[in-house]
């Protein structure tokens, strides 16, 4: 039963590809103003901020650590220590994005 099920499953996966259709149309590039300006910008920090958590959770982790060693009262969960953590890099991150934005509307791009 096992091999007529390995054997049914195999013949759709080799036959599913011959059945389907080609595809008709060619690839159109995005026109200079097909999107507005605001949705572009909010992209651009979407994936700063995406971008930038790579570093600053990292960073945080560090921060927090050094801050608990130098005094700093700890909470006994494990998991609030995460999410202050990841607070503290969203922030950062929300900080670089915001600058990079700043930084945008100040020199007209």
């Amino acid at each position: 039963m096992k091999r007529l099920l390995a054997l049914f499953i195999s013949l759709l996966l080799v036959i599913a590809p011959l059945a389907s259709d080609p595809i008709a149309y060619e690839y159109e590039p995005y026109e200079e103003d097909e999107f507005p300006i605001w949705s572009m910008e909010l992209r651009r920090a979407e994936t700063i901020f995406f971008g930038s958590l790579v570093i600053t959770f990292p960073v945080a982790m560090g921060i927090y650590s050094l801050a608990s060693t130098l005094g700093m009262p700890t909470p006994q969960e494990e998991y609030k220590q995460v999410l202050q953590q990841a607070l503290i890099a969203g922030g950062l991150s929300l900080i670089i994005a915001g600058t990079d934005w700043i930084i945008g509307m100040v020199n007209g791009e």
